[in-house]
């Protein structure tokens, strides 16, 4: 089941990539190659950053003062050449970015992607006694995921290898497999607005 969802992700990656960047991206009619994305117009970085710096206030949800509550989930993912990096809010926004430029941005429009981000955030709260606070929010390690959860008492963070999630071994397989299922919903949502 693992590899059907990691291919799941790298199929998706490919037509986000495709779909997202036609603009960025263009082929040498002589030896039929795609360029890659100008690093230098590649807003994944920017993105990334940006949903790292949200505030509950700023995403338009009020948090209790006496209890860690998590108003966002952002899960990196080590994708052999490349990061996707999924991001969940509490108000119902969700987006994927891939570090080759492509993704999908401002689920919340979308009904399906909105429960399913809603869900990822609620399995998140059941994990909040497994993390470490954070100031800094780099990468995962090859072949590895990191899972930042976004409090009203900081920054936690939490990586486990790819492998263990493909040998079931993961204590955070649950969540892992919720962030695979707002990935599909958000895949189903970008083909119907190309349609």
């Amino acid at each position: 089941m693992i590899y059907a969802i990691i291919g799941l992700l790298l199929v998706a990656g490919v037509t986000f990539y495709l779909t997202s960047c036609k603009s960025k991206s263009t082929t040498d009619e002589q030896t039929g190659q795609s360029n890659k994305v100008d690093p230098k117009n590649n807003p994944y970085n920017g993105l990334r950053n940006m949903a790292f710096s949200a505030t509950a206030e700023q995403i338009g949800v009020q948090l209790p003062v006496d209890q860690t509550k998590i108003y966002g989930v952002i899960m990196d993912w080590d994708v052999g050449n490349g990061t996707a990096t999924l991001v969940s809010f509490l108000s119902g926004d969700a987006s994927l970015y891939l570090s080759s430029g492509g993704g999908f941005i401002g689920g919340v429009g979308h009904d399906n992607v909105k429960q399913a981000g809603e869900a990822f955030i609620n399995k998140a709260e059941k994990y909040l006694g497994k993390v470490t606070k954070t100031e800094e929010n780099p990468l995962p390690d090859k072949d590895g995921v990191k899972f930042y959860f976004l409090t009203n008492k900081g920054k936690f963070v939490a990586q486990e290898s790819i492998k263990n999630f493909e040998n079931n071994s993961s204590e955070w397989l649950d969540l892992f497999e919720e962030g695979n299922k707002l990935i599909t919903e958000i895949r189903i949502s970008s083909e119907k607005n190309e349609k």
